[in-house]
């Protein structure tokens, strides 16, 4: 009895944790290169188990064995493609297939697919919040307070001249990136990029949210079910502890 109490108030928390995730999720659905975040569960056992490494205990086959409850094993991002929107603004760029802008923060360099740029006084490249877009030299772009043009490859071009070229870069595998705030990303572990040689960046466009919001409203409604069952099984195990306690009292 007391274990219901258990797989209950895990099943409870893990579901809030979900809730928190996909209200996020919902609440960025709007914001330009925005990458969902997903939750990944597990029980309490096989994470043990794995953490054990000892396969053949995973394939033992177990009769009357009792679930010892969920737990949130980790929070991974979806970096899957979202939809290419035309904006027809200069400042606005976005990135094709596999890639990131680079932009610098006051706590180094972070990575992002977010291309709403903007431009300074002083003609340098800015993401929304101030930080300089980068060139393969590692220093800011200028593109000047004039029109500029940005080619498919990343580079990029005042009055027909070349200027710098926008440093787009990838990583071998993108669960090394953890998000930074601000739609940007950073490394763990020193996991380091690589130079894209053929990016594509279209220039005029922007990558929205690759979020689907029917499939998120769907897992919110499913979410707040499960948390409600488990609501009850709690409240019927406390319901039936506290007979199972008045009972042995009358003895």
């Amino acid at each position: 009895m007391i274990r219901s109490f258990y797989i209950a108030g895990t099943g409870m928390l893990t579901q809030r944790s979900k809730m928190d995730v996909v209200i996020n999720n919902i609440t960025n659905s709007d914001t330009t290169g925005y990458k969902k975040d997903q939750v990944v569960t597990r029980s309490f056992e096989d994470m043990l188990l794995d953490r054990l490494n000892d396969p053949s205990i995973l394939s033992q086959t177990r009769v009357g064995g009792q679930n010892t409850g969920i737990y949130v094993d980790e929070l991974s991002v979806d970096f899957s493609q979202g939809p290419m929107q035309t904006t027809e603004q200069q400042t606005d760029l976005a990135i094709s297939g596999d890639g990131f802008f680079c932009v610098r923060t006051p706590q180094g360099v972070r990575y992002t697919r977010s291309g709403n740029f903007q431009v300074d006084l002083n003609g340098n490249l800015l993401t929304q919040e101030g930080y300089n877009v980068l060139g393969q030299n590692g220093a800011p772009i200028n593109v000047g307070t004039g029109e500029f043009k940005v080619t498919q490859d990343g580079g990029v071009y005042v009055n027909g001249q070349a200027v710098g070229r926008l440093q787009i870069v990838q990583f071998a595998d993108n669960t090394v990136l953890r998000k930074a705030g601000d739609n940007l990303y950073y490394p763990y572990n020193g996991a380091q990029p690589a130079v894209m040689q053929n990016p594509t960046v279209a220039q005029g466009m922007l990558e929205g949210s690759n979020l689907d919001i029917g499939r998120e409203m769907a897992e919110m409604l499913m979410t707040n079910r499960v948390y409600e069952s488990n609501q009850r099984i709690l409240q019927m195990a406390d319901d039936s502890l506290s007979k199972t306690v008045n009972d042995i009292g009358r003895f």
